[in-house]
């Protein structure tokens, strides 16, 4: 395993103390599960922002619109 070492401020701190006493784990683990969360939440909020982009493109949703067309009068048969 990679150590690393942070300089955290006291509200930091006192939030890592925090996260340890509610979660029971040591401060290695919380940290580290910090970490995970943090990173699937970017990797959310990137998906979230391109869906936006892809919802917010005229011709992707001219494209959609007509796949949907498409689709619904196959469903027909």
């Amino acid at each position: 395993m990679t150590q690393i070492v942070i300089r955290v401020d006291e509200e930091t701190a006192a939030a890592l103390a925090h996260l340890v006493e509610l979660t029971g784990q040591n401060r290695s683990e919380a940290v580290r599960d910090a970490i995970r969360a943090a990173e699937r939440e970017a990797v959310l909020a990137r998906v979230r922002e391109q869906a936006k982009q892809v919802r917010e493109d005229p011709a992707d949703r001219a494209e959609m619109l007509d796949l949907a067309d498409e689709m619904e009068q196959s469903r027909a048969w």
